[in-house]
């Protein structure tokens, strides 16, 4: 196959396909074919040699699973680094997945702080990965072109501990490294001081993803629950009892760990508090919890709480105070200047409690004696605090509020400054507790079956958090609520009361589930019922007034004297028929005679009287 411009064919081995076409993530149009370790590529030759694409110069390192070395990529005139595995890792099938397994986690990643991965290929020798080259600083190695890989290990043990800031800006652009890597479900689960490459700019790279965890069924198997995966004092406590038992949060504690060994030059294994600033003492104590449970819950609300810690100040605070920084262009002025020499800022500012006006890099107001560094540290944390707040954070709002524990505010808008804070913490601990609240409630709820008050319960749950908890169950509530209404209709039916069965079958019908047909066939069952009621009950009614007609016939003939008028006698004409001409004729003659009126059905004519 000819090769095209800047491209480059390669051979991808895979442990779980025997052959398949994958777009490659470095090369635009190139193509890549991976095969199942064992069997042959698609051409009837045998693989190319590594040597025959990469020109290998020097091993650089060597570990318990491969080696690497140094080489020159042929076609693309770069450096590489060549990984492969070592001749008793060749013999253990579990570590040549495992080494497939690296490859693919890193393949899938493209971040500036994460090592690139070029190729992965077999020969006659096995498997093999060409990836990113990272020289470190150039004394670091001199006279070495390229240098040599520089850890962050290697640069604590020559210059010692890092600046605060320095390690915290380090730490930063790691967690967001791995923010990044567990958005695309990969867990690297061995961070420590010699997995960071430091390049010529000091800029981090993260490599060595042999422990990698994905979210997918082949790496559980290459997990046996009960084993233990980590390097001591870098890896989670849980990865030492399980390494199954892991998830973002264990890269959490390799991320705090690897600020703490920046910090004090020291393994965490050995923690004392008192060798970590106060201001980093929360934030790190958080990411080493023993308890995951306990731990920063992401990498983000980790380097959440480093940024606040690494907010830089815009007040400038020189050891002689004889200059100051203009804000616009960075421009150092002497003090005896007013205007800024390169853009012509008067580098007037107004102090953060009175509003006299100032200058900046002076940090205390002449005015009220406010100290200006205090205020803009105050003014930060309430934004933080507001943003916390707005994203449901309330633990964090309760945690940093503690923050304006030193400031000693010299006037009324500091002190309003302090109290909303206050308020916010307050308000933090109550949304708390009733955040705690609802989760119990809304299951407690659920099983007494009151789903109009668990729906609620989850409205109210949503402005407290973005946990989705309770979404699956929320869903289904509309489809719980008809089952619930139908269910009680039908016993209502059974008991016979009818309107309590009809209106839950109209709310069902109305509010719930429109259309829905059990509710529908119940309410076609509630109608006839109702019909036949109203028919037996209209003729219990037609023949209690018939019967009350034939019985009112005798007191009324006694009441008239026994003298039939006109009008009694069209009135009552049907009752002499009845009487004569159905088997009722001796109920009415003896029901007559109780009346005394026996002679009321003797034939006369209207006005005369019966005898």
């Amino acid at each position: 196959m000819a090769d095209k411009p800047n491209t480059t064919q390669r051979i991808h081995v895979s442990p779980e396909t025997a052959v398949r076409r994958l777009e490659d993530r470095d090369a635009g149009d190139r193509q890549t074919v991976r095969v199942a370790p064992g069997e042959s590529a698609p051409s009837a030759e045998s693989p190319p040699a590594m040597t025959s694409g990469y020109a290998v110069m020097e091993k650089i390192g060597d570990g318990g699973m491969g080696v690497v070395y140094l080489a020159k990529d042929r076609k693309l005139d770069r450096y590489v680094a060549i990984k492969r595995l070592n001749a008793s890792a060749l013999e253990d099938e579990a570590l040549r997945r495992r080494f497939f397994r690296e490859a693919e986690a890193i393949a899938a990643l493209s971040h500036s702080n994460i090592v690139h991965v070029y190729a992965l290929a077999e020969d006659k020798d096995g498997p093999y990965i060409a990836m990113e080259y990272v020289a470190g600083p150039a004394d670091a190695s001199p006279g070495k072109s390229p240098s040599r890989p520089f850890t962050l290990a290697d640069r604590v043990h020559r210059d010692g501990p890092l600046p605060v800031g320095e390690a915290v800006s380090l730490l930063v652009k790691l967690c967001k490294a791995m923010q990044y890597a567990h958005k695309r479900g990969v867990i690297h689960r061995d961070l420590k001081p010699s997995n960071i490459l430091l390049d010529a700019q000091s800029e981090p790279k993260i490599v060595d993803f042999g422990l990698a965890h994905r979210a997918s069924a082949t790496d559980q198997d290459l997990t046996v629950p009960g084993e233990r995966m980590l390097s001591l004092g870098y890896g989670a406590p849980e990865q030492e009892r399980d390494a199954t038992q892991t998830d973002a949060r264990s890269d959490v504690y390799g991320l705090g760990a690897l600020l703490y060994f920046s910090l004090t030059s020291k393994n965490p294994r050995f923690f004392r508090e008192k060798d970590i600033p106060e201001a980093l003492r929360t934030a790190i104590e958080k990411a080493l919890e023993t308890d995951p449970q306990n731990r920063w819950p992401t990498v983000a609300e980790f380097a959440d709480a480093l940024l606040l810690v690494q907010a830089p100040s815009s007040i400038e605070l020189p050891s002689a105070k004889t200059t100051w920084r203009c804000k616009w262009c960075d421009t150092i002025n002497p003090v005896a200047v007013q205007y800024c020499g390169k853009c012509g800022w008067n580098g007037g500012e107004y102090c953060w409690e009175c509003g006299t006006e100032t200058r900046v890099g002076v940090q205390f107001c002449g005015a009220c004696g406010a100290d200006a560094r205090e205020y803009e540290r105050i003014s930060q944390l309430l934004e933080l605090l507001l943003r916390h707040r707005e994203q449901k954070k309330f633990e964090y709002v309760v945690q940093h509020a503690g923050q304006v524990s030193g400031f000693v505010p010299v006037g009324a808008r500091g002190q309003r400054t302090v109290d909303r804070i206050q308020r916010l913490s307050e308000e933090s601990r109550r949304s708390i507790e009733r955040r705690d609240f609802l989760r119990g409630a809304i299951d407690r709820e659920f099983k007494q079956e009151n789903y109009e008050r668990v729906q609620s319960y989850i409205e109210e749950f949503r402005t407290l958090s973005d946990d989705l908890l309770f979404e699956d169950m929320y869903r289904g509530l509309p489809a719980l609520v008809a089952e619930r209404d139908l269910q009680r209709a039908r016993e209502a039916v059974s008991r016979g009361n009818l309107d309590e069965a009809m209106q839950l079958t109209q709310h069902v019908l109305s509010d719930v589930r429109p259309g829905n047909r059990d509710a529908l066939r119940i309410s076609r069952q509630i109608k006839k019922r109702r019909l036949r009621l109203t028919l037996r009950n209209t003729g219990i009614i037609l023949v209690s007034v018939f019967c009350l007609y034939l019985l009112s016939a005798a007191p009324a003939y006694r009441f008239l004297g026994g003298r039939a008028s006109r009008v009694y006698v069209n009135l009552y004409r049907f009752v002499d028929y009845v009487h004569d001409a159905t088997v009722l004729r001796g109920v009415l003659s003896r029901y007559a005679g109780m009346w005394g009126v026996d002679e009321m059905f003797t034939k006369e004519e209207p006005g005369s009287a019966r005898r």
